[in-house]
């Protein structure tokens, strides 16, 4: 190929010129390179033999190549290469694989690579001269035109199966959206600023409100699905359904109308329109058999009453005025003071059984039965300020009418309490403690009035008119006779007795001696304690007694002396009671003696009656034998012997003999026996004489 010049419609002269110029410079070069390929022809030639000229004719070609090439004017293009000639007036572009040549000096020409894409790129190329830009999407080889340029390669944008992409066209403005899974190959002018979005999970129990921009409707998207929303739509945050149980509601609120509903379980609760809110999960009202609730409804202000068994779901306006409530179980023990709010009237309810208020019933107070012993009184109030006695003896008309009362507060009645001041606690009173406090030291609520006697501790300082300071204890015996006269003259009777019978005390011992009083103080308390009547009979008690059961001087000193009198007396009482108990001992022990020697005497007496009633009774005896013996004695002599005086002094010779044998036995046996001599003589003339009441049997 040769190499054109194209003049155009340039003047003659002008490029006449330009020619010679270019010509000049052309011949210039051409002689530098000729030198050079002769220098390189002759090297050539005493390389050849002289018989080779096809050789020759190859090397004289390749020479002319390479003027060609040393001139530029030649091109080879491989498969992804470009050519791009630049003349004066235009721009070409050449795509391999090939070979080109051109004019050097009047174009200009530079390689470029093909634009090459892959099949996870693409690549934006913009018209240089008019401007338009192309999309080229991969695998591809693509050569360029003239006028383009490569702006830059991209990755295309893929999508799976859970993923969209929304484009926007800049110069239309429309919007498309695509779904995976795919790729996605923007158009030239599509954006896509959000870039690749996850598809929205909503499972069983979500769902979510979505808005379409275009047209501001709004529509419920509810689970389980795979969202993937429309062009224009914008969603909102998942929220949950409500699993509402039997015994739950919520409430529901359209924002468009500002309407209300209530949906009662057992359901999933989801919004039916997208300007609906879902409200928290609310429990029903459970009530059981004795059970209700109050249901106001804010929007008319109207309550209503509802009771058990049932579970009670308020309406859309509704809320439960003090939740569930008991029923009053109204029984003997037990009313109920109620008022209506309608008419701001009280009553007490005594009817037995359960009750219910009206929606129009406050229960104030459930009263239970106020007891009355038969020795207490009772005082209510009513509203007006009047007081109501109620007494426990009834007529208090003896012990038999002691039976108590009972009875409930009317309305607007209430128990009157006192304050009575007391040595022990509230707490005390309240646990049955009794402290021996001897001083006023609490004030203790009383509700009844207990008419019994009662006593009080004490410990008061007073002063002899010898100006002996003393320190009195004891004990305050007394009682409330007129309830009435009480309730009207104090609020405290017993500190006023406790007070007033410490001021006769002082009154009293102030006008006697200590010697005086030590002598008599029994009396001067008696004084004391009657002194005053009108001011306990005008408070409607009575001071039965009072009592000292000690007392001891406040001045050491004086407690001194006082304790060495005290001794000395007790002393001397000692030693009177010592010496009355030995007197009384000794009179006991010689009484004791009379008493055992009179019956010593008895007993003499009875023991020598019993002897002689034995002696009797063993004198009859021996004498029978004796008698029995001498008459068969005698009656066997009568054959032997024949006279009776003989038979006689036969019988009498063998007593003797049988008595004088057992005095030798008994002298012999016991030598502590002696011998009574007749006569008080000795010898052979002495006569020995037995002893007495010694009998022998014969």
């Amino acid at each position: 190929m040769l190499c054109t010049v194209s003049f155009g419609s340039y003047s003659g002269f002008f490029w006449l010129g330009l020619g010679n110029n270019i010509l000049e410079l052309g011949h210039q070069r051409i002689k530098t390179d000729t030198s050079r390929i002769a220098e390189g022809a002759h090297r050539a030639s005493s390389l050849m033999s002289v018989g080779k000229a096809a050789a020759l004719v190859v090397t004289l070609a390749t020479i002319l190549l390479a003027m060609f090439h040393k001139m530029q004017c030649i091109s080879f293009l491989k498969p992804d290469e470009q050519l791009v000639i630049e003349s004066p007036s235009s721009i070409t572009v050449v795509n391999g694989p090939t070979f080109t040549y051109f004019a050097p000096i009047i174009n200009k020409a530079s390689k470029r690579k093909a634009l090459q894409l892959d099949e996870k790129s693409y690549a934006t190329v913009k018209d240089t001269l008019t401007g338009e830009r192309t999309v080229l999407a991969g695998p591809t080889l693509h050569f360029m035109g003239p006028y383009d340029m490569h702006e830059g390669t991209h990755l295309k944008l893929i999508l799976t199966d859970r993923q969209f992409c929304r484009l926007l066209d800049t110069k239309s403005g429309k919007q498309r959206l695509v779904r995976g899974p795919t790729t996605v190959v923007p158009a030239p002018l599509e954006t896509y600023s959000d870039g690749v979005e996850d598809a929205i999970e909503l499972d069983e129990m979500e769902y979510l409100v979505a808005t379409d921009r275009l047209t501001g409707a709004q529509r419920i998207e509810s689970g389980p699905q795979l969202l993937f929303p429309g062009v224009h739509d914008e969603t909102e945050d998942k929220q949950r359904k409500l699993a509402l149980k039997k015994n739950e509601y919520a409430k529901v609120v359209d924002e468009a109308n500002g309407t209300i509903r209530v949906v009662a379980g057992p359901q999933v609760l989801v919004p039916a329109k997208a300007t609906e809110r879902l409200g928290s999960i609310n429990a029903a009202f459970e009530l059981l058999n004795h059970q209700y609730v109050k249901l106001l409804d804010q929007a008319t202000g109207q309550l209503r009453v509802e009771r058990g068994e049932a579970i009670i779901v308020p309406g859309p306006n509704e809320h439960g005025v003090g939740g569930v409530q008991d029923a009053v179980n109204v029984d003997d023990e037990t009313a109920v003071l109620v008022m209506s709010k309608q008419s701001g009237q009280q009553r007490l309810v005594t009817e037995k059984g359960l009750f219910y208020p009206d929606k129009y019933d406050e229960i104030l107070e459930v009263r239970k039965l106020v007891r009355v012993a038969p020795h207490e009184v009772a005082i209510a109030r009513d509203n007006d300020g009047a007081f109501h006695f109620y007494e426990g003896n009834g007529a208090g008309n003896g012990a038999a009418d002691a039976k108590g009362t009972a009875f409930f507060l009317q309305p607007h009645h209430e128990l009157v309490t006192m304050m009575w001041s007391s040595g022990t606690s509230a707490k005390d009173v309240a646990d049955g403690v009794v402290r021996k406090v001897k001083q006023v030291a609490y004030k203790v609520p009383v509700e009844k009035i207990d008419m019994r006697p009662q006593y009080a501790f004490f410990e008061y300082t007073v002063r002899t008119s010898d100006n002996v300071e003393l320190v009195l204890e004891g004990q305050i015996f007394w009682q409330v006779t007129d309830v009435a006269k009480m309730i009207e003259r104090t609020g405290d009777p017993k500190g006023d007795v406790w007070y007033h019978a410490r001021s006769a005390l002082i009154q009293a011992v102030s006008l006697v001696t200590l010697e005086t009083f030590m002598a008599s103080f029994n009396s001067i308390v008696l004084k004391a304690a009657a002194m005053d009547e009108p001011f306990y009979e005008e408070r409607g008690v009575k001071l039965h007694n009072l009592e000292v059961v000690r007392f001891e001087p406040k001045d050491e000193a004086t407690a001194s002396v006082l304790q060495a009198i005290i001794q000395e007396t007790t002393n001397h009482i000692n030693r009177m009671q010592k010496q009355k108990s030995e007197n009384e001992v000794e009179k006991e022990k010689m009484t004791a003696l009379i008493d055992i020697e009179k019956q010593r005497t008895e007993l003499i007496t009875e023991k020598t009656g019993n002897e002689k009633l034995l002696q009797a009774a063993d004198g009859e005896a021996e004498g029978t034998r004796l008698a029995q013996s001498t008459l068969a004695f005698m009656k066997q002599l009568e054959t032997s012997v024949a006279g009776e005086e003989a038979r006689v002094a036969l019988l009498r010779f063998f007593a003797e003999q049988k008595t004088a044998v057992e005095h030798s036995r008994r002298y012999a046996s016991n030598p502590q026996l002696t011998t009574v001599i007749e006569g008080g003589t000795t010898g052979a003339s002495a006569q020995v004489k037995p002893v007495p009441e010694m009998r022998v049997e014969m």
